[in-house]
């Protein structure tokens, strides 16, 4: 691998085998090196391919606003994430990670801690992220001697459950967590018992509200018509109706969010389900 720009010690730019330019990252991988000179492969640790000058013009940007550590954290963070969770995460990931953790870093150091109203529901819901991300706070702390509370586990793994491009799906599952929590608190108090939250029907639901409230929320809404159905579950499951009419009057009250009947079939399922366990 040819050198063809150095961006700090642990970042270069360089081409692949098929002359596409990529941006390699690796620990002292530029390390009393010039222009034109080689790196070994297992020095690297990541590759971006670069699609577009825009999108290697950004990188380039990141990389030189923000600290090599933090730089080379952000990478740390994604690594670990794709082998604990097994999802990929894109190049634009990667910028998005390390802004996110430039600023963060920035803040504390200046006495400034950003409270997290949705850590408690992020840490249920998406458990696995959340580990990632306490693992991530404590890389943190070893490499910075920075120690941030959960309140940034939580910003963390909302950016890894959001694994998108763009800051607008950041806001959406910002806002879905915050739907969900509200609808389990309804399913909750409208029949006054709390949730066995270890069982698989309410895993099974919390999943399916997931998925309902993110397609609202991206316009991905559907009626297919099934009246039958619909009247079946309804003279079936009355009191699991009761309270998923109670959901609806939330949702067109509260978020302008008006629920079609062909989602209130398996959102009644649901509730019956995991009300019966």
């Amino acid at each position: 691998m040819i050198i063809k720009k150095i961006l700090n010690n642990n970042v270069i730019i360089s081409e692949n085998a098929r002359s596409e330019e990529i941006i390699a990252m690796g620990r002292g991988l530029a390390f009393q090196k010039k222009i034109g000179e080689t790196v070994q492969p297992d020095l690297v640790d990541k590759v971006f391919i670069v699609s577009s000058d825009k999108e290697g013009q950004e990188l380039e940007e990141v990389i030189k606003y923000v600290d090599s550590e933090v730089a080379e954290l952000s990478k740390e963070i994604i690594l670990l994430a794709e082998s604990s969770i097994g999802s990929l995460y894109s190049d634009k990931f990667y910028i998005l990670l390390t802004d996110h953790l430039n600023y963060a870093i920035k803040r504390v150091r200046e006495g400034i801690f950003i409270p997290n109203p949705l850590v408690f529901e992020i840490k249920k819901f998406y458990p696995a992220e959340f580990n990632v991300a306490k693992q991530a706070l404590k890389l943190i702390k070893s490499a910075l001697n920075i120690e941030f509370p959960d309140d940034e586990a939580g910003f963390i793994a909302l950016h890894l459950v959001n694994n998108n491009n763009d800051q607008r799906s950041l806001t959406i599952t910002m806002e879905s967590t915050e739907i969900v929590r509200d609808v389990l608190m309804i399913i909750s108090r409208f029949f006054g018992v709390p949730f066995n939250e270890n069982a698989t029907s309410y895993h099974r639901m919390v999943t399916h509200i997931q998925y309902f409230v993110k397609r609202i929320l991206n316009n991905e809404t559907y009626d297919a018509h099934e009246e039958f159905l619909y009247q079946l579950v309804q003279s079936k499951y009355p009191e699991a109706y009761n309270c998923s009419l109670r959901i609806r009057d939330y949702l067109k009250t509260t978020r302008k969010i008006t629920m079609q009947d062909s989602e209130m079939i398996y959102l009644i399922i649901h509730i019956n389900r995991v009300v019966k366990d």
